[in-house]
C-alpha cells in the first residue's frame, strides 16, 4: 500500500472514531428500550439529553472523554516517538480531565477516575489497575494501532499494555485493548477479514499473560461466538439485538470490546456502524468509537460522506488528513515495545 493510502485509511480509522463517539452520545448508557422509547431510530448527531446524567455534557457532533483521551494518547506518541512513561502519560490526561472539570462532574469511567485520583494524590495507583475490568483501555486505543502493521501484534500489545498502564493493568483490559488495536492496524493494510481475524486472535494470545489475571469473560470465545453470528446474515435489527442480549453492552471490557468487534466485522460501512451502535442501549459512544474506527481502518476516509467529515472537523476542530499525514511520518521512528 501506498503512503497516500495509509494515510486515507489511517484518517478513516481516526474519523471513524470521532463519529462512533459523538454518534453515540445520545443513549449512552441507557437500557435500549428507553433509547428506544426516547429517540425511535436515532439517524443524526444529537445533543445529549440533559436527563442523561453521562451524555448531558456533550452537543451534537462532538466527541466524549473515549476521543478526547485517545488524541492526547496520539499527541504524546507522537511528541515522544514512543510510549512515554507512565508519570507523564497521567500528568497529560489529568491535564485534560481538569481542563474539563472532569473529577467534579460524571465524566470519567470508574476505573479511569480511581487511577487518575491516585496519581494526583502521589498514592499506589496499581491498586486500581490491577482489579480494572473496564473499558478505560479499549476505548482510547485506536490511534495506537495506526502506528503498526498487520503481523506485529506481539510488538502491538506491548505497546498497548505500557499504554494502558496508568489507568489499566489487567488481562481482559490489555487484551481488549490489543484486539481493538490488532483490528485497526490490520485492516490499514488490507480489506482481508480473514488476515484481519487473525491479528485479532493474535493480539489476544500475546496481551492476556501482560496483565493481572482476572475472572472476566473469555474475549476470544466471545468473538469467535460472534463470528459465527455474523455467517448467519442476520439482519441489521436482529444483530444488534444479539449482540444487546447475548455479548452484553456494558462499560466492562468483556461487554463492549466484544461487542465492538462483532458490529465491526459485521457492518461495511462506517455509517452503518455508528448506526447501530448508537441505536443499541448499553455504553453506545464507546462501542461506537471501537467499532467505527476499525470499520473507518479498513473504508479509509473515502468511505465516509463528506458532509460527515466536514461536520465532524468543524464541530471538533479538527483534521483527520492533517492527523494522518503526522502518523505516517513518525511511523518509521517510532519506537516499538
Amino acid at each position: 500500500m501506498t503512503q497516500r493510502n495509509l494515510e486515507q485509511h489511517i484518517a478513516g480509522a481516526l474519523a471513524g472514531m470521532v463519529l462512533g463517539d459523538a454518534f453515540g452520545v445520545p443513549g449512552e448508557l441507557w437500557p435500549r428500550q428507553k433509547v428506544r422509547q426516547r429517540f425511535g431510530d436515532i439517524t443524526t448527531f444529537l445533543d445529549g439529553p440533559q436527563d442523561n446524567i453521562v451524555a448531558c455534557y456533550f452537543k451534537a457532533g462532538h466527541y466524549t472523554d473515549d476521543s478526547a483521551q485517545a488524541l492526547v494518547i496520539l499527541h504524546d506518541l507522537l511528541k515522544y516517538g514512543r510510549v512515554p512513561e507512565v508519570k507523564i502519560l497521567a500528568q497529560d490526561l489529568i491535564a485534560w480531565v481538569e481542563s474539563m472539570n472532569g473529577f467534579e462532574i460524571n465524566l470519567l469511567g470508574p476505573s479511569s477516575k480511581a487511577a487518575l485520583l491516585a496519581h494526583v494524590k502521589g498514592e499506589d495507583y496499581t491498586v486500581y489497575t490491577k482489579t480494572a475490568l473496564t473499558n478505560g483501555a479499549a476505548m482510547r486505543i485506536a490511534p495506537v494501532g495506526c502506528f503498526f502493521n498487520q503481523g506485529e501484534e506481539e510488538s502491538l500489545s506491548r505497546t498497548v499494555a505500557k499504554v494502558s498502564a496508568v489507568t489499566h493493568g489487567t488481562d481482559v483490559a490489555i487484551a481488549g485493548a490489543s484486539m481493538v488495536a490488532a483490528a485497526v492496524a490490520a485492516f490499514l493494510h488490507s480489506d482481508d477479514r480473514q488476515a484481519a481475524i487473525h491479528a485479532v486472535k493474535q493480539a489476544y494470545h500475546a496481551a492476556m499473560p501482560l496483565g493481572e489475571p482476572t475472572w472476566a469473560a473469555d474475549l476470544l470465545a466471545r468473538f469467535e461466538l460472534s463470528l459465527k453470528k455474523i455467517e448467519e446474515h442476520p439482519s441489521e435489527e436482529q444483530m444488534s439485538l444479539w449482540v444487546y442480549q447475548v455479548l452484553g453492552t456494558g462499560t466492562m471490557t468483556s461487554e463492549s470490546v466484544s461487542a465492538a468487534l462483532a458490529i465491526a466485522f459485521y457492518c461495511d460501512t462506517p455509517q452503518q456502524a455508528a448506526h447501530l451502535c448508537a441505536n443499541l442501549g448499553g455504553d453506545t459512544d464507546t462501542i461506537g468509537a471501537m467499532a467505527c474506527a476499525i470499520v473507518g481502518a479498513r473504508c479509509g476516509l473515502s468511505g465516509f460522506a463528506k458532509e460527515t467529515i466536514a461536520y465532524l472537523e468543524k464541530t471538533n476542530q479538527l483534521d483527520f488528513k492533517a492527523l494522518a499525514a503526522t502518523i505516517v511520518a513518525a511511523r518509521d521512528s517510532f519506537i516499538k515495545e
